[in-house]
């Protein structure tokens, strides 16, 4: 079993400063209850919603009042951008091969255009859906 050392305790980790003020509002707390309720001082809350920086346990004190998890309050790092690049990328190249079958039934396997124009109103239909979730689920996580 992983033994933690004091000075992981005391470690900074970067917090998401504007959800932990928005999910605080949100409870109609102020900054000093949310400091009661998480058992800090109403200094630390302060530096936490300024400095967007605080202690893993700080963290976990402040994550347990507000009951979210965590990892759900520290500042996601850049690369999980890339997850959404390839998700909207993933999305056009669907997009791009539906569009080519289309033209090509249009064109070559004598389908008629009202045929097309259904097909085409389904893959908008498909593409507008997923870029919702992807963009719902990359402010989500």
């Amino acid at each position: 079993m992983p033994t933690i050392k004091a000075a992981d305790s005391v470690m900074k980790r970067s917090v998401n400063a504007v959800l932990v003020k928005r999910l605080r509002t949100e409870k109609g707390w102020s900054q000093e209850e949310l400091a009661i309720a998480s058992d800090l001082s109403t200094r630390t809350v302060q530096r936490i919603e300024s400095d967007g920086s605080g202690s893993v346990n700080s963290l976990k004190s402040v994550a347990s009042a507000l009951e979210v998890d965590m990892h759900n309050l520290e500042t996601k790092p850049r690369t999980h951008l890339i997850g959404v690049r390839w998700g909207y990328g993933g999305l056009a190249t669907g997009v791009a091969c539906a569009t080519i079958a289309i033209l090509a039934e249009w064109f070559y396997g004598g389908g008629s255009a009202y045929e097309a124009g259904i097909s085409f109103g389904l893959v908008g239909l498909i593409a507008g859906l997923s870029s919702a979730f992807v963009g719902w689920a990359s402010n989500r996580y």
